[in-house]
């Protein structure tokens, strides 16, 4: 739980998104941030839809949901559970902002969230902290990419086995 703007300042340098940000910039993301709480099987990001917003994960779970549409087949794989400091969302600071994947809370959650026009004006003001957030969203990206792929190959090898 973030405890006043210190806090803030200092779960937010533990995000897999901010890590090696300075306090200086950290601050002013966090200036940025606004707390929303969420209920059991609520969803904050719906997969397919146009985003401006990222969000980190405060306290509880969130689950990352991908629907896979294969005709006559529809499958939703969850391809990954967020905690505590991981962002969501991220397509926000991409073209075309569209979600990849839908966001789902497993439990009573909260989350912060950050309007991309705010974070990219202070890319703007300081170039160097988007070179970071960006090499750190790569490696997120990345790792989600990894984590997908994976539980498609299972989903498709049972399809396999099922068809014969």
């Amino acid at each position: 739980m973030f405890t006043g703007e210190q806090g803030l300042i200092k779960d937010l340098a533990e995000t897999d998104i901010f890590a090696g940000l300075s306090s200086y910039h950290l601050e002013k993301i966090a200036e940025i941030c606004t707390l929303r709480i969420y209920h059991a099987g609520e969803h904050c990001a719906r997969q397919g839809t146009v985003t401006d917003e990222l969000g980190i994960v405060d306290e509880g779970e969130f689950v990352v949901e991908i629907r896979i549409e294969v005709p006559p087949y529809t499958q939703t794989l969850n391809v990954a559970t967020l905690t505590k400091g991981n962002v969501f969302a991220w397509s926000a600071l991409v073209e075309p902002r569209v979600l990849t994947a839908s966001i789902k809370c497993i439990g009573e959650s909260r989350a912060y969230h950050i309007k991309a026009s705010d974070l990219q004006r202070i890319f703007r003001e300081s170039p160097s902290v988007e070179q970071v957030v960006m090499k750190n969203l790569a490696i997120v990206v990345s790792s989600r990419l990894r984590d997908s792929w994976r539980h498609m190959a299972r989903l498709i090898a049972e399809m396999i086995k099922q068809a014969r």
